[in-house]
């Protein structure tokens, strides 16, 4: 007599016949709303990083206000209105706060303005708290993965279409920063948009009105892409490129979309970017080393670039080099057996849609990468790859368009695989990696005006977020030097005044006039052989952030009555 089957033998089988019952576009619509759901759902658990501050900063208009702290102690509370904005006394006060907002980018950032005048007009109404501060990326976001669906449908269908804002949408490089206020999510976008428009322009049938529309749609994209994030031009260039192949009838139509874009940036080309060509350090992307070095700079920054922006995401800032490394040269590999499997699919039956897929797919990261080996720079994969954010959404192109071509045996497993895999990660990220650094510094001290935080570091992100997490009207005060100098400083300070208590912070990474190891014991051993006359060690935490440089030593010193 025949057997039946175990529970564990029929429990699989009914997960995998669930899953092929379920046709693939609710599958990718259910992605899609998780997308949404789970950016909704963590928008303000994680504190600011580092750059998010500087956002802030400038949408403040209060970058020209900020300077470093001195090298004696200073109140906490007297920072704290410099991250909020102004009071107006009407919309005319309002209207001229722009000019120091402009003032505040054009002296020493690299970055457009249009990102941040947007947060200035968003701050009046959600406010400065981390989810407020995030809740307009966010709208973004949702709207870049529209905009991705659009690209899809306008290329390949409304499965393709589905597929792209899917993957888009669950990427965990874009889901980071989807919910960081930084650039980079409207960068994204931006691209999407006018990718949108493009595509469609090329490939659809339109009414005369309606292509008015998208051209429309285009010069704005173009011109707010540029007014975002200047990389995003090489994103452009590539649409032209697409325009070439696909519509280069109608090429002085593009023109006119191009002149309008230009003109709709001129007045910053005019006044603002000339100012931060001279200002700005661009020397810190310079590379001097010989041939072989610098060809192995590049293909490092080209694999890094590949494997944090289609796999690992945030994580990178958890992973050594050669685990990114593998993961690029994974990616190389899939990327390189999607061209071959589309070239031998495509090339005789839809030459103009593969030269199309592989051109945003391709030709944005070529280049950047060309730019940076005729300038003699490296930013390929600067910033744990966000300098090249605008590559991100023709990769998943190249992707989406090897995916719809899968034979039906293999379709739905593939597509479910790299959707899961990508979720994982961001639910990793969600649930497994501590972000709550200054937080806890702020819950440890007294509130007192005889408590005082010493820290060897006067980097303004490392400044503004203890100001950003302390009540703002904390009497705490804060002493930050350099690290050579925190001792002899702090020295000064105890032998002249009183406190009860003693944070001595200790940042793993200052930023500037960074000590080495010796160096750094050696300071370490003589501030605990200073404090220890007159306190003792109550409490010692290593706080550990997800990047280095949220890695603090916390050590609380109170006074011996």
């Amino acid at each position: 007599m025949s057997q039946l089957p175990t529970s564990s033998e029929t429990t699989p089988n009914n997960v995998k016949n669930f899953i092929q019952r379920i046709p693939i576009n609710r599958i990718l619509m259910i992605a899609i709303a998780i997308a949404c759901l789970i950016r909704i759902t963590y928008m303000g658990v994680r504190e600011l990083w580092y750059d998010e501050v500087l956002s802030l900063l400038l949408s403040t208009t209060q970058r020209l206000s900020y300077t470093q702290p001195p090298d004696t102690p200073i109140a906490l509370a007297d920072y704290s209105t410099l991250l909020q904005l102004p009071s107006f006394s009407g919309p005319a006060d309002f209207i001229r706060a722009v000019k120091p907002l402009l003032q505040g980018l054009v002296g020493r950032e690299p970055h457009p303005p249009l990102f941040f005048l947007s947060q200035y007009l968003w701050l009046p109404i959600t406010g400065n708290q981390e989810a407020a501060l995030r809740s307009l990326n966010l709208l973004l976001s949702l709207g870049a993965i529209l905009g991705a669906y659009g690209m899809g449908k306008a290329l390949f269908n409304h499965r393709g279409g589905l597929t792209l804002a899917a993957l888009l949408g669950l990427n965990p490089f874009f889901w980071f920063h989807s919910l960081n206020v930084r650039m980079y999510c409207p960068t994204i976008l931006w691209v999407t948009l006018s990718g949108w428009a493009t595509l469609q322009l090329c490939n659809q049938r339109l009414s005369r009105r309606g292509r008015l529309g998208w051209y429309l749609l285009l010069t704005v994209a173009i011109a707010a892409g540029i007014l975002t994030y200047y990389l995003s031009a090489l994103w452009f260039l590539s649409l032209g490129c697409v325009i070439l192949i696909q519509d280069r009838k109608r090429w002085w139509q593009y023109g006119l979309c191009g002149l309008g874009s230009v003109g709709l940036a001129a007045p910053w080309f005019y006044w603002g970017l000339p100012q931060q060509l001279r200002n700005v350090d661009l020397k810190r992307f310079a590379t001097q080393s010989s041939l072989g070095e610098t060809i192995t700079k590049h293909t490092q920054g080209v694999l890094e670039v590949l494997g944090i922006q289609l796999t690992v995401g945030d994580w990178a800032t958890s992973l050594s080099p050669a685990v990114i490394l593998t993961m690029g040269f994974l990616v190389i590999l899939l990327l390189a057996t999607i061209i071959w499997h589309l070239w031998h699919l495509l090339r005789n039956e839809s030459p103009g849609l593969l030269l199309t897929i592989l051109t945003l797919g391709c030709l944005p990261l070529l280049l950047m990468l060309g730019s940076d080996i005729l300038s003699g720079k490296s930013t390929l994969a600067w910033g744990f790859g966000r300098s090249a954010i605008f590559i991100l959404p023709g990769l998943l192109l190249l992707i989406t368009a090897w995916l719809i071509n899968l034979s039906n045996t293999w379709q739905k497993p593939v597509l479910i695989t790299i959707l899961v895999l990508y979720l994982g990660l961001n639910v990793g990220d969600m649930m497994g990696r501590n972000r709550q650094v200054f937080q806890q510094i702020a819950n440890a001290a007294t509130a007192s005006d005889t408590t005082l935080i010493a820290m060897n570091s006067k980097a303004w992100g490392h400044v503004l977020r203890l100001v950003y997490y302390f009540p703002s009207d904390t009497p705490v005060k804060l002493l930050a030097t350099d690290a050579a100098t925190l001792p002899e400083a702090l020295d000064n300070v105890i032998t002249n005044s009183e406190y009860d208590q003693i944070l001595w912070l200790e940042s793993r990474r200052p930023v500037w006039k960074t000590p080495t190891a010796a160096e750094a014991e050696q300071i370490r051993q003589d501030i605990d052989r200073l404090l220890s006359r007159d306190y003792q060690t109550v409490e010692q935490q290593e706080l550990t952030g997800t990047m280095e440089l949220d890695s603090f030593s916390l050590n609380i010193y109170e006074r011996v009555s």
